[in-house]
């Protein structure tokens, strides 16, 4: 199988159905799966260390260009030491190694402990080349992080610049930590 790049930095936009019609009379060569695995499991490895992986109930790899498609998945992310940087779940991901795009849909959860940070929404774009994280326009997706909550459509985030924007409806909460911190004690 071609090398299964996975996100260095995380994290998932239009959905793309895993039915395909095979009545078709015309060339299906690219729109049938060259593979399937079910139940699949797969370890990135660097400097003979699991540096990601990722678990499908349903995987398929296409012939053209080698793009995967899993359904049901689960991954994580490690960093240089072994420790756990990320993970997260989606119902959906379409891959494109070698354009490095990743799109994952379907109830998406990303959790980075290290950051603090949870991103949950509904479908979501990694571009690794441009190291950006959008969402679908239109699509509403929520960030929790030392004590904020966004929600918010439109949203956009670049790993270079470390910075996140939405472009509209957006609402949130934002409890302070020296607040938590009285409540916990008994003190207001």
């Amino acid at each position: 199988m071609k090398s299964f790049c996975f996100l260095g930095a995380i994290f998932f936009l239009l959905a793309a159905s895993c039915s395909v019609n095979y009545d078709t009379v015309y060339e299906t060569e690219g729109t049938v799966p060259e593979l399937m695995l079910d139940d699949a499991v797969f370890s990135r490895v660097r400097d003979s260390k699991s540096v990601a992986e990722i678990q499908s109930k349903r995987l398929e790899e296409f012939k053209d260009g080698g793009v995967v498609l899993a359904k049901d998945i689960q991954f994580t992310t490690k960093t240089d030491g072994g420790e756990v940087s990320s993970f997260g779940s989606a119902g959906l991901m379409k891959a494109d190694p070698q354009k490095e795009v990743y799109e994952f849909f379907n109830g998406i959860k990303i959790e980075a402990p290290e950051k603090g940070l949870v991103i949950e929404g509904e479908s979501l774009r990694w571009n690794g080349k441009s190291e950006q994280l959008v969402g679908e326009r239109g699509k509403p997706l929520t960030i929790k992080k030392d004590g904020m909550t966004l929600r918010g459509s439109g949203f956009s985030a670049s790993a270079v610049s470390q910075s996140f924007s939405f472009s509209s409806n957006v609402s949130g909460i934002y409890v302070e930590k020296k607040s938590e911190e009285k409540e916990e004690d008994g003190q207001e």
